[in-house]
This record gives C-alpha cells, sequence and structure tokens, in this order.
C-alpha cells in the first residue's frame, strides 16, 4: 500500500523478481503487487480533485471500477491464507526509491507540460489523449498534474477526465507486462488478468460516461 503511494511501478519491478524464488510465496507477492496498484487510482482521484474539484465526479466511477477489480483477487488470497495454502517467511525488502527518482520526475513534468499544451494546440483532443498514453506508460503523476492544471484554464473536464484515465489504464498495462515478463508463471496467474481487467473496465467506463 506504502508503495502504491509513491511508485507501484517500482515495487511491480522489484516483487516479481521474488516470485522465482520459492514455491508458494507468489501468492503473497501477487497480494502486495495488486494492493501497490490499486492504490494508484485513488492517488489519481486525489491529486486531480486537489487541484480541480470539478474532475472528481468525472473520475470516481472509472477509478473506482479499476480499484475494485485490483482488490478483489487479493480477498481471494486472504482466504488462501487463512487455510494456510500461502507460504510465509521473511522477504528482503530493499528501497527502490532514490533521489534521482524524484530529479527525473521534475524534468518529465515540466517536458510533459510543454508537449501537452502543443499537442492540444496542433492536434486537439486526440493529441491529448495521445500524450496520455505515452506519458503514462512512463508515469502517471506528471500527466495528471499536467492536464488537470490545464483544465482550470482552457482544457474540458470531460477530456481532461478520459486523458486521465486512458494515462492509468496503459500504466497498468505496463504493470501487467512487467509482472508477466520478469515473474513466475503462477504470479503472472494471479496479476495480469487483473490487471488487464481493471484497465480495460476504466477505459470502457469512462468512455460510457
Amino acid at each position: 500500500l506504502l508503495a502504491g503511494l509513491v511508485s507501484s511501478t517500482a515495487l511491480t519491478l522489484y516483487f516479481p523478481r521474488l516470485s522465482r524464488g520459492g514455491e508458494g510465496r507468489h501468492v503473497l507477492l501477487a497480494s502486495g503487487i495488486l494492493l501497490a496498484c490499486s492504490t494508484m487510482f485513488p492517488r489519481i482521484l486525489l491529486v486531480a480533485a486537489v487541484i480541480n474539484a470539478g474532475l472528481f465526479s468525472s473520475l470516481l466511477l472509472p477509478l473506482t471500477v479499476m480499484t475494485v477489480i485490483s482488490v478483489l483477487p487479493v480477498l481471494l488470497h486472504r482466504r488462501l491464507a487463512a487455510q494456510g495454502q500461502v507460504q510465509t517467511g521473511e522477504l528482503l525488502i530493499k528501497n527502490p526509491f532514490q533521489i534521482r527518482f524524484a530529479l527525473l520526475f521534475g524534468a518529465l513534468l515540466a517536458a510533459i507540460t510543454l508537449i501537452a499544451r502543443a499537442l492540444q494546440e496542433w492536434m486537439g483532443e486526440t493529441g491529448v489523449y495521445m500524450l496520455a498514453a505515452v506519458s503514462g506508460a512512463m508515469d502517471v503523476d506528471a500527466i495528471t498534474l499536467t492536464l488537470s492544471r490545464m483544465s482550470l484554464d482552457h482544457l474540458p473536464l470531460a477530456i481532461t477526465a478520459t486523458g486521465i484515465v486512458i494515462a492509468g489504464a496503459v500504466n497498468t498495462l505496463v504493470k501487467a507486462g512487467l509482472a508477466g515478463i520478469l515473474g513466475s508463471a503462477e504470479l503472472r496467474l494471479r496479476v495480469v488478468l487483473p490487471l488487464l481487467g481493471a484497465a480495460a473496465a476504466g477505459l470502457g467506463v469512462a468512455w460510457a460516461i
């Protein structure tokens, strides 16, 4: 959960590699990944709403759906743990966050802010969505901040909300890919499908409302 407040991507890079170290541990690690990823959605909602309260109602439903779909498998994992089917033990958890993370985030935010305004003027709504997808693959916070600030000026709330959901969905798909490539077969089974479902459902709801 704490990792999700900072960077669930860093945890998604780290935990899948641990899943190759022991039988049964993949359930515990999968729960950690899903919880971290699910925390990202309320964080996005909070950040966007703090900057522009009008975004809250537009983002609430799609981000809630994405959160619920990500968390539901964790409840199943807890049931397995209660039945003694999960291997417990100590995990060596290193700190994946470094000062360079903050520096890179600052540079990314500045670049995305400039590109977002240029793309909106050049390509309109399509440009915003394209940037949201590309930016979301790397980091969802920078594009969330950028679009939320632009919504205070001239970017319509509907386009802003859809762009933020696109960024979150693409970021979720990237994490699913990381877990699938780096993790064990058991971890892939428990992480990839829920994350794919969360991304698809979030996009579907965003386009429908």
